[in-house]
């Protein structure tokens, strides 16, 4: 029955069909056999377990800040928050050797404190850089890899829409994935700003003039309520005032003072545009959601728990080794798969066989999510390189070639967390307690 679940799951997609389709149908087919009496012997199971799982899945507090944050993201987006975050992280970096892609990265790094969206952010930032990029001689395939590599950081800087399913189906604390994903996202703006730096050095790419210290302090003032978000969101959470969830619906009121009362950049009657936008995505991930719960359900009742915890320790029980293997499935599967879909089917599966070896929620936690991010620079399916491409006007094949570095930069990254638990754990346990 396993086999037959899987086989019609696969099949779906290769043909295209969505994957809350997919696992739906599938799911159905496996309850309408075993209804059937065609198993031999196991137990019916009632239809009516297919709306109980699916309300089981999105019945979740931590799931209502996923449209929040989106709104919050939309807000800032047509508020004027983006540009002068650029603006900013021009007069901070731009001096330095490789100009504007630092800028790219710094001002994805600020814009991941408040979207949680690596698509997002990609769209934000790279309708405002890759024409200035390649402007200044950067080819269109390069300018288009560093800003879909710079919004990874997207969904490891908090907030996270991916940590906030994370914690919503395991059970781990939202607030410590938050905080456990500073460091790492730290981490990676420094690997790619070397990265970038020794391409433009190599290169010779021009540098943009250094800010003055008026420019810098003017600049600091038409950017400072914008930088305050993340304070405001991430504060907010740490000091126990709200949960991450009340969070986000503080960044969009936020957001929307922001950028109607005091940027002055979007009218009332383009809010009811950006609502049914935000509905339609939230929705798109709730659906799947729901047709991921009752599909681990089939997984878990059929023991493919079981089955996967057995194979993995039957090769080593070495967490160590485990990791990698883990690391490695995920990887490929982001070649394939979008993040959501990913952490869906897997994270049920996976977080019991390696919280039994010991491996910390909240570092597994963070691990996943930045495994799953690299995937959006991978072919075929790397949702960052086509939305940069979109924008520049790229090959996309050109892009993902241009992207090589950046990846194997993200992949060392990846190993350093996995291996290096205190870059995860160290600040929530800081701030949480804990061992």
């Amino acid at each position: 029955m396993l086999v037959l679940l899987f086989v019609i799951f696969l099949v779906l997609l290769a043909f295209g069909v969505e994957l809350f389709y997919a696992m739906g149908i599938a799911s159905l087919v496996y309850l309408l056999v075993v209804s059937a009496g065609l198993t031999g012997g196991q137990m019916p199971l009632p239809l009516t377990l297919i709306p109980q799982q699916f309300m089981e899945g999105v019945d979740s507090f931590p799931l209502l800040s996923v449209p929040m944050f989106l709104l919050a993201g939309e807000l800032m987006s047509r508020g004027g928050v983006t540009q002068r975050l650029v603006m900013f992280a021009s007069v901070l970096v731009g001096h330095i050797r490789g100009g504007l892609a630092q800028v790219s990265i710094v001002a994805n790094l600020i814009m991941s404190g408040m979207s949680g969206s690596a698509v997002a952010d990609a769209a934000a930032t790279g309708s405002l850089l890759i024409p200035g990029m390649i402007k200044k001689g950067y080819s269109p395939e390069y300018a288009s890899a560093i800003i879909a590599s710079a919004a990874t950081m997207g969904p490891i800087i908090p907030p996270s829409l991916l940590m906030v399913i994370i914690g919503s189906m395991v059970s781990v604390s939202v607030g410590q994935l938050f905080v456990g994903g500073i460091i790492p996202g730290l981490v990676m703006a420094l690997a790619m700003m070397i990265l970038v730096y020794r391409f433009a050095k190599r290169n010779n790419l021009p540098v943009e003039p250094r800010a003055t210290v008026p420019q810098f302090f003017r600049s600091l003032w038409d950017s400072a309520l914008a930088l305050i978000m993340p304070i405001i969101i991430l504060g907010s959470i740490l000091t126990g005032f709200a949960t991450p969830t009340e969070a986000s619906v503080v960044a969009v009121v936020y957001a929307f003072v922001v950028g109607k009362f005091i940027y002055r950049e979007f009218r009332m009657s383009e809010v009811p545009e950006m609502l049914v936008s935000v509905s339609v995505i939230s929705a798109a991930v709730m659906v799947t959601v729901a047709s991921a719960q009752l599909f681990g359900w089939i997984c878990t009742a059929e023991g493919l728990g079981n089955l996967i915890s057995n194979w993995l320790t039957g090769v080593s029980t070495n967490p160590a080794v485990i990791l990698l293997l883990i690391n490695i499935v995920l990887l490929l599967l982001g070649t394939a798969m979008e993040p959501i879909p990913i952490m869906l089917i897997t994270l049920p599966i996976l977080f019991p066989v390696v919280t039994k070896l010991g491996v910390d929620p909240v570092h597994f936690g963070v691990v996943v999510t930045l495994n799953v991010m690299i995937g959006t620079l991978t072919p075929p399916v790397g949702t960052n390189i086509f939305v940069a491409s979109a924008i520049s006007g790229a090959p996309v094949g050109k892009v993902f070639y241009a992207a090589r570095g950046f990846i194997w930069t993200l992949v060392l990254v990846l190993m350093l967390i996995t291996y290096i638990p205190a870059l995860v754990t160290w600040l929530p346990r800081l701030i949480y307690g804990g061992n």
